[in-house]
């Protein structure tokens, strides 16, 4: 169910410097009262803003006007100046809306001076975001609405205005993983899944790489859940199992395109189990630290390193064996096989140990 349009009703009583003149003999006409806010959230760009009068808006009265301009229409409805978008007010934005002197209500005089009043759309909530990510491929699942009636799913490209309904009131329900065995992301939380989508998101459309749902990166999402611009690549993500023989899966979609025999951390230094975005990668790096033993140890020109949780790393690492526990942390690979792996993925993508 749609809200209601939204109503600007703190009332702000202003009174004209100087009201129109009567005819001899009459009383002055009381000014034009403004009922609006002095500062307004608007909580879904979509909706209808209105700039509530002290009476019926008079014939000739100016609408008000929106810096930056958005497209859209004002309309005199009895009480009140409505203003429609086309599509939407943009989100996380301000905007200043301006009363003119010279708005008049019928039977009143002239407001007289003119107002201005700062209005804030703030971004629309996470569970938008993801959902939109799903959509367009940057995140391995599919949406299960609660109520369907209530919601038709659109598969591809869709006007903007939906689009932006959408984001705005994402419907509840679940993203449930797509493939089945895909990382599973929570709906409305910041998780790493949704975080490494973004990030990949971001990096894909020459944005920063925040993992942050901020300005740009919704003006793009609504752009291309608009256009249907999908992920070129399969949704990717790395598996590594810790039961013996330790493996990596690499992902590419509903496919398994590589696997290998890994090493993870050694007592003391456990390689942690959980789901993490890749933060950082290098064709090659100088690895240094500290074994359990208390050994120090300085590696130069370690190949193909994927850093995804603090100092672990998925990388290569010549040994005689794989497949148990060697490493301080890291999941090592053969050099040849780290290769392969390096070159499916990207900042962002996940690798899931457990």
């Amino acid at each position: 169910m749609r809200p209601s349009p939204l109503r600007l009703l703190v009332v702000l009583a202003v009174l004209s410097a100087a009201s129109s003149t009567p005819a001899s003999g009459q009383a002055p006409l009381t000014p034009t009262r403004l009922l609006a806010p002095a500062r307004a959230t608007i909580a879904d760009g979509t909706q209808s803003l209105d700039v509530r009068l002290s009476g019926p808006v008079a014939p000739g009265s100016p609408p008000p006007t929106l810096a930056p301009s958005v497209a859209g229409s004002w309309k005199a409805q009895g009480d009140y100046e409505v203003f429609t978008p086309v599509s939407t007010l943009e989100p996380c934005s301000s905007y200043t809306l301006t009363v003119w002197a010279r708005t008049q209500a019928s039977g009143f005089a002239q407001l007289g001076a003119r107002h201005t009043i700062a209005l804030t759309v703030p971004c629309p909530p996470l569970a938008g975001a993801q959902q939109a990510l799903a959509r367009l491929g940057y995140i391995g699942a599919t949406l299960r609405p609660r109520y369907r009636v209530h919601y038709n799913y659109v598969t591809g490209p869709e006007t903007r205005r939906a689009a932006a309904e959408h984001a705005f009131h994402p419907p509840r329900g679940m993203l449930a993983p797509s493939p089945s065995d895909a990382p599973p992301v929570h709906m409305g939380e910041l998780d790493a899944v949704t975080r490494g989508a973004l990030e990949v998101f971001q990096a894909d459309n020459g944005l920063q790489a925040s993992g942050e749902a901020d300005k740009a990166t919704w003006l793009k999402l609504l752009y291309d859940v608009t256009v249907n611009k999908r992920d070129p690549r399969p949704y990717t993500w790395v598996q590594v199992s810790e039961s013996l023989p330790e493996t990596l899966w690499l992902h590419l979609g509903h496919h398994v395109a590589f696997s290998t025999p890994v090493n993870t951390g050694v007592a003391g230094a456990e390689t942690e189990q959980g789901i993490f975005p890749i933060y950082s990668r290098f064709v090659s790096t100088s690895m240094s630290g500290t074994d359990p033993d208390g050994t120090h140890y300085d590696v130069p020109d370690v190949p193909w390193v994927n850093y995804f949780n603090g100092g672990d790393a998925v990388h290569g690492y010549p040994r005689e064996s794989y497949g148990f526990p060697q490493s301080n942390g890291c999941v090592e690979l053969p050099i040849e096989a780290a290769h392969t792996v390096f070159d499916q993925l990207a900042i962002g993508d996940i690798v899931w140990v457990q």
